[in-house]
């Protein structure tokens, strides 16, 4: 496939570039997280044939593979130069912040990878993330929170756009690929020649992500006879409309002091459904990671327990209080 020019509509199925260029102009700067694999590469590679002239380019090193990882560093940097980028190399510590905030390596290695995104997007001024996930790592995304006890909000999955507070800096994701499936991108890749480096861990299962892409899915299309990814791609499309509505009913949060605390006597005064709905969303905008309904009902405790002191760890080394009225989260996470 040669490499597409602006204005043509054959990229891949469901991301043509004019579709892509309606909703994010390509006039604007953008941050583009690039690992060096297949699936980034191909975002890259497709932005610049659709025009986008000013991308920031973030390769983020989680120094757990030595040498490879320095090596995909330059290749990342090499392809970004040739297509004119500028490049932002960041390396972090996954395994001491794993250990010290208590968290799976597979969930310490996203916060710091999105903590060095918000670093560069606050030193550009540039708050708009392009990400290479698609239809498939929806997918795995669903099952997995269906599997934590999330509510609606989890069952949506990834969403085409989406915002995250990172120490401060309110990111705005943009996936442009959600309704590509990963047959889609490796025959895109393939087509246009696209080089990549593999990272051996994708085919292990050391990450749940894997367990649930290698394993996972495999028995489900065993058990019901079919591939069911479509069928999870519909159900995370009706949750989306279903939180939609529900975002909307619940009203905007009640705010109360200065650092993002919320109103205690508002809360309790809420029915229970919505009040779950409403902590649920709290923890996500003030950048809680892995929030579901255990962290709600921790959180929830706090609320209404009347003893003191009030207050529940949560994951990230975060920890959910209650003073003076105020329902508050302190942490290394939230701003």
């Amino acid at each position: 496939m040669e490499e597409n020019a602006v204005g043509d509509k054959i990229t891949l199925h469901g991301a043509c570039a004019e579709t892509v260029r309606a909703q994010w102009p390509p006039t604007r700067p953008y941050l583009v997280a690039v690992s060096g694999g297949r699936d980034s590469m191909a975002l890259l590679h497709f932005l610049h044939g659709a025009g986008y002239g000013d991308l920031i380019v973030c390769q983020v090193d989680h120094g757990l593979r030595g040498e490879v990882s320095a090596a995909e560093a330059q290749f990342v940097r090499k392809t970004a130069e040739r297509y004119g980028c500028r490049v932002e190399l960041r390396q972090v510590d996954v395994e001491d912040f794993s250990r010290s905030q208590k968290l799976s390596l597979e969930t310490a290695a996203r916060e710091l990878r999105y903590r060095a995104f918000a670093g560069i997007a606050k030193k550009y001024d540039c708050p708009r993330l392009f990400l290479g996930h698609h239809a498939d790592d929806k997918v795995e995304t669903v099952l997995i929170n269906l599997f934590r006890g999330t509510g609606a909000k989890g069952l949506v999955g990834m969403e085409e756009r989406a915002e995250r507070l990172v120490d401060g800096v309110r990111l705005e994701m943009l996936r442009p690929f959600l309704s590509v499936t990963r047959e889609e991108m490796a025959r895109y890749v393939a087509e246009a020649g696209i080089a990549y480096r593999e990272d051996e861990s994708n085919t292990s299962d050391f990450a749940l992500r894997n367990r649930v892409r290698h394993r996972l899915l495999p028995l489900l299309g065993e058990i019901f006879g079919r591939d069911v990814r479509a069928a999870v791609r519909r159900a995370a499309d009706l949750a989306a409309l279903d939180e939609a509505w529900a975002a909307e009913a619940t009203g905007p949060l009640p705010w109360k002091g200065k650092n993002g605390g919320l109103d205690v006597a508002a809360l309790r005064e809420m029915p229970g459904g919505q009040r779950q709905r409403v902590l649920l969303r709290w923890l996500r905008e003030r950048g809680v990671p892995d929030c579901g309904s255990e962290e709600v009902a921790r959180v929830g405790a706090v609320l209404m327990a009347e003893a003191r002191p009030a207050r529940a760890s949560l994951p990230g080394g975060c920890e959910v209080r209650r003073r003076a009225g105020i329902l508050f989260i302190e942490g290394p996470s939230p701003p």
